[in-house]
């Protein structure tokens, strides 16, 4: 790491890429990564791969220097070289990073965690990661279920309380809606909303 790129690797944080440039705008910042793999065999036959040609994918990532960061994935697309396989030419791909996805995977879990742990307004996160509500909503929901989801999320809960909060106000077309959660008095958390009650759902293993 005695050279400029590599420290910017290892800030990057991803395994498996290297940094190619670094632009640091008014809006954003910039930077053009691309994997370090240069022998690849085919998932089909066995066969080495030959690098067939290049694409560029645009993903946004967690934000740094204070400004939304915008990764560009010089994609490779391989080629087999046997030609009586099947799988013919495949791009690359990297767990960190989903396909079709806007946010790379640390920074959905990021925005997440944001909006599920720290209450932040999910348009506040959106503008720091330079992305729109409903993708940073998206993340919640994807990232968030399997945590909601977790039947050992909840515990033991000692003294349960009950917290009735409007969350639509009444106009010509309907009264007040209201939202009526399960909390944990004990540690101030919230178990649940009233109308889903996962957390009691077949299980005995809950004292009141």
């Amino acid at each position: 790491m005695s050279d400029g790129i590599g420290l910017a690797e290892a800030m990057l944080g991803l395994d498996g890429f290297e940094v190619l440039t670094v632009t640091r705008g008014p809006e954003e910042v910039v930077i053009e990564i691309e994997s370090t793999a240069t022998v690849v065999w085919c998932s089909s036959c066995g066969v080495r791969a030959e690098a067939h040609e290049r694409t560029t994918v645009h993903v946004r990532d967690l934000a740094c220097f204070d400004r939304p960061a915008r990764l560009i994935w010089i994609k490779r697309r391989w080629r087999c070289r046997e030609p009586l396989c099947d799988a013919k030419t495949w791009t690359e791909t990297h767990p960190d990073f989903d396909a079709q996805a806007v946010l790379t995977r640390r920074a959905g879990a990021e925005a997440c965690r944001q909006v599920g742990e720290l209450a932040r307004p999910v348009a506040r996160v959106a503008e720091e990661l330079g992305v729109c509500w409903w993708t940073v909503m998206n993340a919640v929901v994807e990232h968030g279920t399997p945590l909601v989801d977790d039947p050992d999320r909840v515990g033991t809960v000692r003294q349960l309380g009950v917290d009735e909060t409007s969350f639509l106000k009444a106009n010509r077309h309907h009264a007040t809606l209201y939202a009526t959660g399960l909390v944990d008095l004990r540690r101030s958390v919230m178990i649940d909303l009233a109308r889903l009650i996962r957390w009691a759902c077949g299980s005995t293993d809950h004292e009141l």
